[in-house]
C-alpha cells in the first residue's frame, strides 16, 4: 500500500511538473498611433507567442466589431472611417493557450479637418507628446522596479521573465523620446545617466567583485556607464539573452535592485522637469513667442521640433544601424543583450512619427502634419509614407540584429537606406518650412 501511495505521489508530481511547462504567453501591450483616418497599431513581441489576435468592438454600443488574426506580425496600419470609434484589444497565443486580452484602447477617428494654429501645434507637442512620453516612462520604470523586487525575493525563471519583459516595456517610451533630447534631459545630464552605451563590463565586474556597498546612494554616484538601462539589461539578460535565474549571485541581485531604483529616480526627475506643477519646462516650450526666454519666437520652437526629428534619424541611420555593419563589429549594437535592438530602432522612427503627428499612444494631435498638409499635401504624404517604410524595413531585419549585420547585410542596408531617405526629406524639405 505504501508503495502504491508513493507511486501515486510520484506520478502526480510528474504530471504537475509537465503541466508547469505548458505556459500560455503573457498578455502583450497594445499601442495605438492615430494619423487622421490612418491608424497604426503595434504591440510587444511576447516571448513564446506564435500568433496574435486583435479584438475590436464598437465604441458607442460595445457590440463586437470583429476578431482579427494577425499571424506572427507585431504591427498593422488601417484606414478607418471619419467619425468612427472603437475599443481595441490584443492577445497572444501559442500551442499551450492564449493570454488574456490587453486593456482595451479607445480609438476615435475625428471628422474635424480644420487646420490648427502654430501655437496649438507647439502646445500639443509639449504636453501631449513630450510630457506624456516622460510620464509613461516614469510609470513603466516603477513597474520594472516592482518586477525586480519580486525577482530579488523569489529568484526563479518566472520572475526573471517578468522583469525582462518589463525592461523591454520600459525601454519603449525612452526610445520614443529620442526625437526630443532637449530641455531637462540635456541640461540635467539625464540622457547619459539613463542610456550610456556600451556598458563598462570591466569596471562593472570589478564592482561586483569588490566589497563596495551597493545602495541607491552609491550606485547613483557611479559613472554613467555603470548605471542606466543597459547595466540593468546586462544583469537581467546576460551577454546573449540566455541568462537563467540560477545564474544570479547575491551581489548581482543587490546591484540590480539599486540600479533599477536609480533609474526610477532619474525618470521621475525627467517627468518632473516638464511637469506643470514641477520644473514646468512644458510652459517654457508651450509659450514660445509669448513669454518664453528659451524660445523667443514660435519659429525657434518649430526648428527645435524638426531638428530633434532629424537628429534621431541621423543617429539611427549612421550610428545605430550603419556603424556595426560598416565596421563588422557586433559589440557596437545597442540593446544586444536582450535582442531588443530592432524594437529600439523601430521606436526611434516612431519617435519621429509622434513628433510629426502630435500623437502619443491614444492621445491625438494636432501636429506638424496638419500644418504641412494644409499647404503641401504631397510633402505630408511623402513624410508619412517614408516613416512607415522605415519602420517596415527595420521590422524585416531578422532577429537578432547583432547576427543580422553579417548574416543578413542586404536587409540591414535596406533599412539604412529607408531611414536615410526619410532623413533627407526632413532635412531638405521639412526643415526649410520651419525657418
Amino acid at each position: 500500500m505504501k508503495n502504491q501511495i508513493k507511486f501515486m505521489i510520484v506520478s502526480a508530481g510528474m504530471f504537475l511538473a509537465s503541466f508547469a511547462w505548458a505556459v500560455p504567453p503573457a498578455t502583450p501591450t497594445l499601442y495605438v498611433s492615430p494619423d487622421g483616418a490612418q491608424v497604426h497599431f503595434y504591440w510587444d513581441e511576447v516571448p513564446g507567442a506564435e500568433t496574435y489576435t486583435i479584438l475590436a468592438s464598437d465604441l458607442a454600443t460595445g457590440a463586437l466589431f470583429g476578431e482579427f488574426d494577425m499571424g506572427d506580425t507585431n504591427r498593422i496600419s488601417v484606414a478607418l472611417p471619419a467619425g468612427s470609434g472603437y475599443y481595441v484589444s490584443i492577445r497572444a497565443e501559442n500551442a499551450d493557450g492564449s493570454s488574456a486580452y490587453s486593456v482595451p484602447r479607445r480609438v476615435v477617428i475625428s471628422d474635424d479637418a480644420s487646420t490648427p494654429t502654430t501655437e496649438q501645434v507647439i502646445q500639443n507637442y509639449a504636453g501631449n507628446v513630450i510630457y506624456n512620453t516622460y510620464r509613461d516612462l516614469a510609470d513603466r520604470a516603477e513597474k520594472l522596479n516592482a518586477a525586480v523586487t519580486d525577482l530579488q525575493f523569489a529568484t526563479n525563471d518566472i520572475t526573471l521573465s517578468t522583469a525582462q519583459q518589463q525592461w523591454m516595456n520600459t525601454r519603449r517610451p525612452w526610445e520614443q523620446s529620442e526625437a526630443f533630447l532637449f530641455g531637462p534631459v540635456d541640461t540635467e545630464g539625464l540622457d547619459p545617466a539613463l542610456d550610456s552605451w556600451p556598458v563598462n563590463a570591466t569596471d562593472l565586474q570589478n564592482l561586483l567583485d569588490s566589497d563596495t556597498e551597493l545602495t541607491v546612494e552609491t550606485v547613483s554616484a557611479l559613472s554613467d556607464d555603470l548605471k542606466g538601462f543597459h547595466v540593468i539589461e546586462f544583469l537581467l539578460f546576460g551577454t546573449d539573452s540566455s541568462k537563467t535565474s540560477a545564474e544570479f549571485t547575491e551581489r548581482e541581485l543587490q546591484y540590480l535592485g539599486a540600479v533599477t531604483n536609480v533609474l526610477v529616480n532619474d525618470t521621475q526627475r525627467l517627468a518632473q522637469g516638464w511637469n506643470p506643477n514641477g520644473g514646468n519646462f512644458l510652459a517654457e516650450f508651450a509659450q514660445a513667442g509669448s513669454g518664453s526666454t528659451t524660445y523667443p519666437t514660435q519659429t525657434v520652437a518649430l526648428q527645435e521640433m524638426v531638428t530633434g526629428m532629424i537628429g534621431i534619424a541621423g543617429e539611427l541611420a549612421s550610428v545605430k544601424l550603419e556603424d556595426p555593419i560598416r565596421l563588422s563589429d557586433a559589440t557596437l549594437v545597442e540593446s544586444q543583450f536582450s535582442f531588443n535592438s530592432r524594437a529600439d530602432f523601430m521606436d526611434n522612427v516612431r519617435a519621429i512619427r509622434n513628433a510629426y503627428t502630435g500623437n502619443y499612444l491614444l492621445s491625438e494631435g494636432p501636429g506638424l502634419n496638419a500644418l504641412i498638409k494644409s499647404t503641401n499635401p504631397a510633402l505630408d504624404e511623402t513624410i508619412t509614407s517614408q516613416i512607415e517604410a522605415a519602420i517596415a524595413a527595420i521590422d524585416a531585419i531578422p532577429q537578432p540584429f547583432a547576427e543580422a549585420i553579417t548574416a543578413s547585410p542586404a536587409e540591414v542596408q535596406t533599412a539604412i537606406d529607408a531611414v536615410n531617405t526619410l532623413l533627407v526629406t526632413l532635412s531638405n524639405q521639412l526643415l526649410p518650412l520651419a525657418q
